[in-house]
């Protein structure tokens, strides 16, 4: 195939890529000109196409707003009396206590409606400024690219349902306590999960199983460092990370994980 920045035989054509639209020019010198050219040419093409990058904060609006909310709330907290917050712990904590009936009715405020949505409010309340920004740092983290891919309704679908998996498998864990369970890491926990079914796998291929994304290294290596995690947690404590120094509901984390990653299929528009 003949040089495109040489001369032909017959005739004295050289073509060179010129412009943004990547036009041709034709019969420009036969010469070391031309070759400059289109190197140069090429060059600012090429700055030209460069991708400016995208913002640090960039987050989608459902990932912005349920941190938003978070703040809000605890915010709101801070307004109450210590007797008002009391309240507000026994309506919308999630207590494994609240379960056990007196004469067939709970014994708790909020009676059977705070036995239903208490599976999901809870992820809603923090002990502290620290417990909530860890958790809202980890939910803007790995929430980025699960709400891109899912898109808002189905993303707060998959926090719902990670909230109602962490209450539950807490609830089978610490069957009839009555310490209060709160915060949202069963929630970031189940979108961690939801990440990992798809950010180790190229995006042009249809969704894996959970056990063929479980089978590859990263994937692998990733769940070995968070059970580490919810271990070192269980024998620390909840106060070095904001806690109030209770204990930590790792419970609550495997629930959500679990929802999180075996469930992802349910939510996925991909599938």
């Amino acid at each position: 195939m003949p040089d495109p920045c040489r001369s032909g035989s017959r005739r004295n054509e050289t073509w060179t890529a010129s412009g943004r639209a990547g036009t041709l020019e034709k019969d420009a010198p036969a010469d070391g000109v031309a070759e400059n050219r289109s190197r140069e040419g090429l060059e600012v093409q090429g700055r030209e196409r460069e991708p400016d990058g995208e913002p640090m904060f960039d987050l989608p609006p459902v990932v912005t707003g349920t941190v938003m909310v978070l703040v809000a709330i605890h915010l709101l907290r801070g307004f109450l009396s210590s007797n008002g917050d009391t309240m507000v712990m026994a309506l919308f904590a999630f207590i494994p206590d609240r379960l056990i009936l007196e004469a067939g009715e709970p014994a708790y405020p909020g009676g059977w409606g705070a036995v239903v949505w208490t599976f999901v409010s809870h992820a809603g309340l923090h002990g502290g400024w620290m417990h909530l920004m860890l958790n809202a740092v980890m939910l803007a983290a790995v929430g980025r690219p699960v709400a891109g891919r899912l898109g808002g309704g189905r993303f707060l679908a998959l926090m719902v349902a990670a909230a109602v998996g962490g209450a539950a498998v807490h609830l089978a864990a610490d069957w009839g306590s009555g310490v209060p369970m709160i915060g949202a890491s069963g929630v970031v926990f189940g979108v961690m999960g939801a990440a990992l079914r798809f950010v180790f796998v190229a995006p042009w291929r249809p969704l894996p199983s959970a056990v063929a994304v479980l089978a590859l290294p990263r994937v692998r290596s990733f769940v070995a460092a968070l059970v580490l995690m919810n271990v070192i947690l269980v024998v620390v404590g909840s106060e070095p990370f904001g806690g109030d120094g209770g204990g930590v509901a790792w419970a609550a984390h495997v629930g959500g994980f679990l929802v999180g990653f075996f469930g992802f299929g349910l939510f996925d528009r991909r599938r």
